[in-house]
């Protein structure tokens, strides 16, 4: 499918990294993007400008309630006005996450950060997919995208948290398919290890709290993680395939290009 003219984005989480790169690629291209980010990006703003697409830009910080439910309907809005009849496919990426708080199970004792990190993880997308099937209803081609990890698929030393969330995502994708929608494929994505802030973050992490961090530093160090730009690309030619969704719990690598 290649006529991306008629095509209608929605992406959370494109202030650095992988999003960012996303966007970025969204933005050289010729249909309508709509990004949730905790603050509007200038950069994208001057490329969508440049290559005469569509942009909406909509700040929110995606742990917020009221805050989310508020962008929500501007989500809607931007869906509405940016569906045609010659729209061939509305799709939405939930690209934002976050992998604090990073400790071990008898540690995690910060009510805050536990909640902060399910709402941002697995809450907001829910709550968005839900707000994006009614606003797209009668749409020819649906399709969601979660970037899920293999963390939610493997346990991993003082990402109990992370792990439960990313684990809850694919669970909820499996949801998402048995109900069978109408024109709508969904898949939970995981990316690799890219290099990105979060990596950065990883890295920094105390050992105490994170055994494996050496894992993470010798990857790091060995050149061997993957590129925003090119996992970005991966990823959203993996969500224009004609056989997107067939394998709902998902990982890039599987695929070949």
């Amino acid at each position: 499918m290649n006529n991306q003219e008629n095509m209608v984005t929605v992406l959370t989480g494109c202030t650095k990294g992988l999003g960012l790169a996303m966007a970025t690629q969204l933005t050289a291209q010729a249909g309508s993007l709509i990004t949730l980010s905790r603050s509007v990006v200038p950069a994208l703003t001057e490329a969508a400008t440049k290559a005469q697409s569509h942009l909406t830009q909509i700040a929110v910080d995606l742990g917020d309630g009221q805050a989310l439910k508020a962008a929500a309907q501007q989500m809607r809005e931007a869906i509405g006005q940016a569906l045609t009849q010659k729209t061939t496919v509305i799709r939405i990426i939930h690209n934002a996450g976050s992998v604090h708080p990073v400790a071990p199970a008898d540690q995690q004792t910060d009510w805050d950060a536990i909640n902060a990190a399910f709402n941002v993880n697995i809450t907001a997308p829910i709550f968005l997919n839900a707000h994006f099937l009614q606003a797209s209803e009668g749409a020819p081609d649906r399709r969601i995208m979660l970037i899920s990890s293999g963390a939610g698929r493997n346990g991993t030393h003082g990402w109990d948290v992370y792990c439960a969330t990313k684990a809850a995502m694919d669970r909820y994708a499996q949801v998402i398919d048995i109900e069978k929608h109408a024109n709508t494929r969904v898949s939970s994505m995981a990316p690799g290890v890219i290099d990105t802030p979060m990596q950065a973050t990883i890295r920094a992490t105390p050992l105490e709290k994170f055994p494996n961090r050496q894992r993470f530093e010798d990857m790091h160090a060995q050149g061997v993680l993957a590129q925003a730009p090119e996992t970005a690309r991966r990823l959203l030619a993996i969500l224009q395939h004609n056989d997107y969704g067939q394998t709902v719990i998902d990982d890039v690598r599987n695929h070949t290009f």
